[in-house]
C-alpha cells in the first residue's frame, strides 16, 4: 500500500514538475503583448517638440507577416531576430531621463526572456529567413544610424520607440497562427 501510494505521488509530482515548465522555443502571445504594452506605457504621448522632424524609416512589415503555414518558420525567426534587435537598440546610451525606469527594466528582461527562451528558433533552416533577415537589419542598422545621427535625442528615441511600437504591434495582430497556446 505504501508502495503503490509513492508510486502515485511520484507521479504526480513528475506530471506537475512537467506541466509548469514555460514552454520553449514557441511564442507566447501574453509576453509579446506585455512587452508592447511596457514600451507603450513607459513614456507620455510623443513630443509636440518631436512632431515636426521627419525621418525616412519605414518598417518592412512584410518582413513580420505570414501568408500561410509554410511561412510560419520563417516569420518566427523573423519575430525573434526583431526582438534581439529591440534589444540591441535598447542597450544604448541616452535613453529619456523620463521613461518609467521601473517600465523600461521589466520591458528589457521581458525581451530578454523571450530571446533566450526561444534561441532554437534560429537552429531551424528555413528558405524564406533570408530576405526577412536582410530587410530587418537594414531596419535595424537604420533606427541605430538615427540614433547616433541625433545624439541620442529625445526626439529620436522617441521615433525609436514609435517604431518599435509598430513592429510589435504588426507581430500580435497579422500572425495569430505563430503563437503558443500555453498561458
Amino acid at each position: 500500500m505504501a508502495f503503490q501510494c509513492l508510486f502515485w505521488v511520484s507521479t504526480l509530482l513528475c506530471t506537475a514538475q512537467v506541466w509548469s515548465m514555460p514552454i520553449k522555443c514557441q511564442l507566447q502571445r501574453r509576453l509579446v503583448e506585455t512587452t508592447h504594452n511596457l514600451l507603450e506605457t513607459m513614456a507620455g504621448s510623443f513630443p509636440s517638440q518631436c512632431l515636426d522632424d521627419r525621418f525616412e524609416i519605414s518598417l518592412p512589415t512584410w518582413a513580420l507577416q505570414s501568408n500561410d503555414s509554410k511561412q510560419d518558420v520563417g516569420l518566427t525567426k523573423a519575430v525573434y531576430k526583431t526582438l534581439m534587435d529591440v534589444s540591441s537598440l535598447m542597450e544604448n546610451d541616452g535613453i529619456p531621463q523620463y521613461w518609467d525606469s521601473e517600465k523600461l527594466e521589466n520591458f528589457e528582461s521581458l525581451v530578454y526572456r523571450q530571446i533566450n527562451e526561444n534561441k532554437c528558433n534560429l537552429v531551424v533552416d528555413e528558405d524564406g529567413f533570408p530576405a526577412r533577415d536582410a530587410a530587418l537589419t537594414h531596419y535595424f542598422q537604420k533606427l541605430a544610424a538615427l540614433l547616433k545621427e541625433k545624439e541620442f535625442s529625445v526626439c529620436a528615441w522617441e521615433r525609436v520607440r514609435h517604431e518599435l511600437l509598430r513592429a510589435l504591434q504588426i507581430i500580435l495582430v497579422e500572425n495569430s497562427n505563430i503563437w503558443s497556446t500555453s498561458v
